[in-house]
């Protein structure tokens, strides 16, 4: 895991390490005090909370760039037009969008299933 970490002289490092060592303690490279835990660097400053994911950009179901304009064009056949972030990741705009696309590509999310 990469843990982010903050010194009060204003030195800021990551550091990766199992989570089995979590409580070791991180000291600063400059001044060799103790740092403390930047939560806001590790999780982008944004909270998310049950409805805030939308628009949730999906790796896992990242595609070849080159593959771009055939899905696309799949897609609006399928009659689920989608966006692709850095031409690769889909983007899904509702819970709704994002089961039509799984089923669509024949893909499954066990985690979240097709609930709905």
């Amino acid at each position: 895991m990469i843990y982010c970490y903050q010194c009060t002289c204003g030195k800021k490092v990551e550091v990766v390490k199992p989570m089995a060592e979590i409580d070791r303690v991180e000291l600063c490279p400059i001044c060799q005090f103790v740092m403390t835990r930047d939560f806001v660097a590790e999780h982008g400053g944004k909270r998310q909370v049950r409805g805030d994911i939308w628009p949730m950009v999906s790796d896992a179901a990242g595609i070849n760039p080159g593959q771009v304009e055939e899905y696309r064009k799949y897609d609006r056949e399928m009659g689920i037009p989608t966006e692709y972030k850095d031409n690769e990741s889909p983007v899904f705009t509702s819970r709704s969008h994002r089961k039509k696309y799984l089923a669509a590509h024949h893909l499954h999310d066990r985690n979240g299933g097709y609930g709905d």
